[in-house]
């Protein structure tokens, strides 16, 4: 982008380049494109990260992602639902246990999901 379009990458291109590199099964040069940036991650590229895990079925590289979210926002429940699923994709129940228990010992509750059409 840079020398071609003279144009400076910002977070946000990180984050489509991370999503299409997951879609892609590049898991690995996603995460390696995360560790690069001039930036720390934030809570988006994280979430996109997690989501080209789950798509991979990679529990090692989710683990390590899910501890970065859980230190920038440690309340959040979303990220222990997602681990929990990607575990249980994988067929590790023992983990998806100890997911589902540590959110109950924290209070913490999925957030039920809702949709509206509007006319």
């Amino acid at each position: 982008m840079k020398n071609v379009y003279g144009v400076d990458p910002k977070i946000e291109h990180y984050g489509c380049m991370v999503d299409l590199l997951g879609k892609e099964g590049k898991l690995i040069e996603a995460e390696e494109l995360v560790k690069g940036m001039p930036w720390k991650p934030d809570i988006v590229i994280l979430g996109a990260l997690l989501a080209a895990c789950k798509n991979n079925g990679n529990t090692k590289v989710a683990k390590r992602v899910v501890e970065e979210i859980l230190t920038l926002e440690p309340h959040n429940h979303g990220v222990h639902v997602a681990m929990s699923n990607i575990y249980a994709e994988a067929g590790q129940w023992i983990e998806v246990l100890r997911h589902r228990r540590v959110m109950k010992e924290k209070r913490l509750k999925k957030t039920p999901g809702w949709s509206l059409v509007s006319t």
